[in-house]
């Protein structure tokens, strides 16, 4: 539909769900407003699978549900919220009788939607990178790997641009990864390097793409590697002179009741207790969904936390994560929790054998939240309530294993 406002002005917007290399889930939605021979791309912020979309009205279709948690009509609400900020702006250029470029209505259909004004760089490959690093939508956690990324690049190679990274540039800065990183951690830079070309694109900041002729592999995880309920019991038991190790051995524990991650627990207070229960929202997973997380806390745990009654309202007298993490490995030493597992080495792959006490960190509490459930028949529906997966996620797969164990007891059912 075209809109006119004057015999001089004419402007056409059009939304659609972009669609490229055959993606058709979780596809980002993009405004075109063409006018005057220009033409300006707009990303909304909105998100669906191509099947979504109605492409009459530019619109979600009735009965579906967004992939954000948003309700149908606050979605569609919020597409409409767009389309009448472009007519009312291109009212305001009829009266001055201007026609913006495309720079400006963006900044200015950003403005008039209350968006944060940006601070504007140059236009070389890292400038574009940093105004990446602060306008992509994401956690703060994966904010910080982005930049980081960034610095990684940066120092491979300092006077790279878009044009000069093919995928030549590419093998050669993932070999460099290695060097440093797990093969996992290198697939994850070189899937957040990919992600940083597709803005780029979508923002016109380069028509390049090397990633178009480049593969990237897939994460390859071992079966998830944790201590039973028997073992947790030994550690909680085991008498530590230091306060410190202490300290750290309560934290792990109450995290193994929880299952929260480490970055969600030292900011909780005594607030987030509620009616018995712990409350909170998944810092990771704030900007896709903002549900509540709700467990309910067993006695063990009320023990714990009743053993500290921090000034500040803290929950438990935290210590950073590396000292953390370094004092859960000679906890576990101390309670005798040593036994032998076979993972995938880190850079090549190929199966090792490690005591799982030098395995011990923070994170594995939340593989034995998870894992401890499921093997005592725990739906995963609750489960995953619980630890703040979507219950199709790989991530979730990744901390319970299926066993031959699991399997006699469900074909027992139908004996």
């Amino acid at each position: 539909m075209q809109y006119t406002y004057s015999e001089n002005m004419k402007y056409s917007p059009r939304f659609y769900p972009e669609k490229r290399g055959g993606i058709e889930k979780n596809v980002p939605i993009m405004l075109s407003v063409s006018y005057e021979k220009k033409r300006m791309i707009y990303y909304t912020g909105k998100r669906c699978n191509i099947d979504q979309w109605e492409k009459k009205l530019q619109l979600l279709k009735p009965k579906q549900k967004p992939i954000n948690n948003q309700t149908l009509s606050d979605f569609n609400s919020d597409i409409e919220r767009i389309k009448i900020a472009v007519n009312d702006l291109f009212k305001e250029y009829d009266l001055k009788k201007t026609i913006p470029e495309p720079e400006q209505l963006r900044a200015d259909l950003k403005k008039k939607l209350g968006k944060k004004e940006r601070i504007m760089r140059g236009e070389s490959f890292f400038e574009r990178f940093e105004q990446y690093t602060d306008d992509v939508d994401v956690c703060p956690k994966r904010r910080e790997n982005i930049k980081a990324l960034m610095e990684k690049v940066r120092k491979f190679n300092p006077s790279i641009n878009f044009n000069a990274i093919d995928t030549q540039f590419l093998d050669d800065f993932d070999k460099n990864l290695l060097k440093s990183m797990s093969k996992n951690t290198a697939i994850c830079n070189m899937k957040m390097l990919k992600a940083f070309y597709n803005y780029a694109n979508t923002h016109f900041w380069t028509t390049a793409n090397p990633f178009n002729l480049y593969r990237i592999e897939k994460e390859v995880y071992g079966d998830p590697v944790y201590i039973t309920r028997e073992e947790r019991d030994k550690i909680f038991e085991v008498k530590l002179n230091n306060p410190s190790m202490a300290y750290s051995r309560d934290i792990f524990i109450f995290q193994c009741y929880i299952g929260c991650r480490f970055g969600d627990l030292v900011k909780m207070t005594k607030s987030n207790i509620v009616n018995g229960n712990i409350e909170y929202i998944a810092t990771k997973t704030l900007k896709e969904k903002s549900r509540i997380i709700s467990i309910p806390l067993t006695e063990r745990a009320l023990e714990i936390l009743g053993r500290y009654d921090m000034p500040d309202g803290a929950l438990l007298p935290f210590v950073s994560k590396h000292f953390y993490n370094s004092n859960l490995k000679k906890i576990f030493s101390e309670a005798e929790i040593n036994r032998i597992v076979t993972i995938p080495n880190r850079r090549t792959r190929k199966s090792i054998q490690i005591k799982i006490c030098d395995l011990a960190s923070s994170h594995m509490a939340r593989r034995v939240f998870i894992g401890s459930l499921f093997k005592k028949g725990a739906n995963l529906a609750t489960i995953a309530s619980m630890s703040g997966h979507s219950l199709n996620s790989r991530a979730f797969g990744r901390y319970f294993q299926i066993d031959n164990e699991d399997k006699k007891k469900a074909i027992d059912l139908i004996k």
